[in-house]
């Protein structure tokens, strides 16, 4: 017999509400205990739980397939003393010469968004750096520089910065949308310990009216006045001051498409004197910053018509800096390495042949550009300067899909030689090359094109020849190259 009996006529009104309230609990109890055993049952059947250990799980790719638009500041820790970053970059509570400055130089201010003030100022670190380009702009910025720092374990990455985007509808009108992106990258990649060179390109429409080919916007080139790049790298550098340790002046000048002015000739004397419009003001506001020349594209060949220059070959183009002077307004020469389909070991002249090949141009036309190896000797013998590679890679077509899931049709036009380079191969030299930049002595930095166009430019990789250089796939998927990245030696 229970302890307590009630009696409905003798229970009082206080005892009848425990009644009730012991009731309820109980009731609640076993409800909660019934749910309970019910998830672990389907847990247990589903193979989402298991009675012991944990059964190892494969590793997720690292990436995917849709991106979107990031524009909030992750808050990343610093690596504590104990557990340096991946990088080696000493965090700024342990690093004097990183001290976190208290405001920004006020010439990068934008009226309309809050100031920058870098997370953890350096200088270029000292000895060779390896780097890979993501498509900054696009995606999760903090995942991409993440995966750039953490998975690759590279310390170096490149940013396009096309002026047109940043100031694009007259000088002092800013787009604040595209900095406050360009804060957000720049910050995460400091806080992740990646040196950032920035790569400045493709004045604004209204900055060149005279400069500009009519009818033909695709053609870029430098501004009519100077000065009007002078200001914008002066805002550019005095706003992202200690996060920035390297600037390309401009890109692949040997181009009309690039480099378009109303000449309608493309010359060397025309660069150096747009730099010297420009680099001092670079020294002025950051000693520290490597400042390098924009590199050229490798093209092995003189094209003019009707009297307009379209294409200087690199080496003779390399042959005007040099006698105007160039190589004295810069620290370091920019170098494009395409790859084409010769490995990277193999000079232009010994006569290397691949029986196989679909793309013939290095073999039945043998020219330095065509070869990885032979483009940085000469570069470096006619300027006695160091290089800074701030875009190498080799295109590969292997296992590539549209946007349907059916294969590609051949190469983007003019990329041909794609065709010819297996993944594996991509792979093998990617890794190859950086081992003799490093041992070569006088290259500072290389910068890996590219870790993920394919994903974020649109269109089809048939189509779009910057796809074709991606270590990763379409869908997110690491190629060859992106694994043997992750297990590559670096010495210094």
């Amino acid at each position: 017999m229970s302890r307590y009996t009630f009696h409905p006529k003798l229970e009082t009104r206080g005892g009848r509400n425990r009644r009730l309230l012991l009731g309820v609990i109980a009731l609640g109890a076993f409800a909660t205990l019934s749910l309970a055993l019910l998830g672990f049952g389907i847990c247990l059947l589903t193979g989402g739980c298991s009675l012991g250990a944990r059964a190892p799980q494969a590793e997720p790719t690292p990436f995917v397939p849709l991106v979107t638009i990031y524009a909030p500041q992750p808050t990343i820790a610093p690596p504590s003393a104990a557990q340096p970053s991946a990088t080696g970059v000493p965090p700024a509570a342990d690093n004097p010469a990183a001290a976190q400055p208290a405001t920004m130089d006020p010439r990068g201010r934008i009226e309309g968004i809050p100031d920058f003030v870098c997370p953890n100022p350096r200088p270029a670190p000292a000895g060779f750096g390896y780097g890979i380009q993501s498509n900054w702009p696009v995606g999760d910025i903090g995942l991409f520089n993440s995966i750039m720092a953490e998975q690759l374990k590279m310390d170096w990455t490149k940013a396009q910065v096309r002026w047109a985007d940043f100031e694009p509808d007259g000088r002092g009108q800013y787009a604040l949308y595209k900095w406050q992106l360009l804060d957000a990258f720049t910050a995460d990649a400091n806080k992740k310990g990646l040196h950032i060179l920035f790569g400045v390109l493709d004045a604004p429409a209204w900055s060149r009216p005279q400069n500009a080919f009519p009818g033909r916007p695709d053609l870029l080139g430098p501004p009519d006045n100077y000065e009007d790049a002078r200001l914008f790298i002066e805002k550019l550098l005095a706003r992202y001051k200690g996060c920035v340790q390297a600037i390309e002046v401009w890109n692949e000048m040997n181009l009309d498409r690039e480099w378009t002015v109303a000449s309608r000739q493309i010359n060397a004397r025309d660069y150096v004197a747009f730099l010297d419009a420009v680099v001092p003001t670079i020294r002025q506001i950051d000693p520290t910053v490597i400042v390098v020349m924009g590199a050229l594209s490798p093209t092995g060949a003189n094209i003019t018509e009707g009297g307009v220059t379209k294409v200087v070959d690199d080496l003779t183009y390399m042959d005007q800096f040099v006698a105007a002077g160039g190589p004295s307004r810069v620290d370091c020469i920019g170098v494009h390495l395409n790859g084409y389909n010769m490995p990277p070991d193999k000079e232009w002249n010994e006569g290397y042949n691949d029986p196989t090949a679909k793309f013939r141009g290095p073999f039945d036309s043998p020219h330095p550009s065509w070869s990885f190896k032979s483009t940085m000797r000469l570069y470096y013998e006619k300027t006695r300067k160091p290089l800074c590679v701030t875009e190498f890679g080799w295109a590969s077509m292997e296992n590539l899909k549209r946007s349907d899931g059916t294969p590609v049709q051949g190469a983007p036009p003019g990329f041909d030689f794609a065709l010819d380079n297996t993944e594996q191969e991509q792979a093998e030299w990617i890794v190859r090359g950086f081992q003799i930049m490093r041992e070569s002595g006088y290259v500072k930095f290389a910068i890996v094109f590219n870790l993920d166009y394919i994903q974020k430019v649109g269109g089809e990789p048939d189509q779009e020849n910057v796809a074709t250089y991606s270590i990763t796939r379409r869908d997110g998927s690491p190629r060859p190259a992106f694994e043997a990245l992750k297990q590559m030696p670096r010495p210094r």
